[in-house]
């Protein structure tokens, strides 16, 4: 359990000086400053912020493209923000935890809405794909069936990230956390909020649903199929 960082003084003042001391550190762990941020600490909260943004921002960026990234990132740590006070710490990872569940959840929300208003973004799996060095063809080789050994591949970074997307939102979720992201089966676990055998049994079905539509978009012949959770 996180110890109390400050003894109140009527204005905050020696909690704001304990923080800005801390954050100094890279080191400060998590706890510290989950406690300041519930007690009040912009500091430590925007600490928290700079500390995660990039895993935030690569879950958000996997699921739902590049388009809106950087403000569904903005609101997942806004609403992160809003339900601090709320919040248990609960062990090391809970935080982060905890953070990437609001993460995940948004993102599905958002592909929910987007399939919803045929608003899909990213590159058609119909047409070629353009990256940072051009436009990608299927002419890439088919060296995997899971995504975490294709993403190994600079070349077929983009195609991987299109076809992600036609999977279910929940088959995208655990794909981004477990293969892409290298979190491990009891963390993505925690962080959806399922059981570690469903878990499992999600990601074992979105690997087979993720080789068989990466084998088509090579040959050129995906379905418009949504694939289930």
């Amino acid at each position: 359990m996180p110890a109390r960082v400050f003894v109140d003084d009527g204005g905050g003042r020696e909690l704001a000086a304990r923080v800005l001391t801390e954050i100094r550190n890279p080191a400060s762990p998590d706890a510290f400053l989950v406690s300041a941020a519930q007690q009040g600490s912009a500091e430590a909260f925007s600490v928290l912020v700079e500390r995660y943004h990039r895993k935030v921002y690569g879950i958000v960026y996997r699921m739902c493209g590049a388009g809106d990234g950087e403000d569904l990132t903005q609101d997942i740590f806004l609403r992160a923000l809003q339900a601090l006070r709320s919040f248990k710490y609960q062990g090391e990872a809970s935080f982060r935890t905890w953070l990437y569940r609001i993460a995940v959840n948004a993102c599905i929300n958002e592909l929910r809405k987007r399939r919803r208003h045929r608003e899909v973004d990213g590159p058609s799996l119909d047409e070629a794909v353009e990256t940072d060095g051009g436009l990608l063809t299927r002419s890439v080789p088919d060296t995997s069936s899971a995504p975490h050994e294709v993403v190994e591949q600079q070349e077929t970074k983009a195609s991987v990230h299109a076809v992600l997307k036609t999977l279910s939102p929940k088959h995208q979720a655990v794909l981004t956390l477990v293969d892409l992201q290298g979190m491990e089966y009891e963390d993505a676990a925690r962080a959806i909020g399922c059981p570690l055998g469903t878990l499992k049994s999600r990601v074992a079905r979105a690997r087979a649903a993720f080789a068989t539509k990466y084998r088509r978009y090579l040959q050129g012949t995906v379905p418009n199929v949504r694939v289930g959770a």
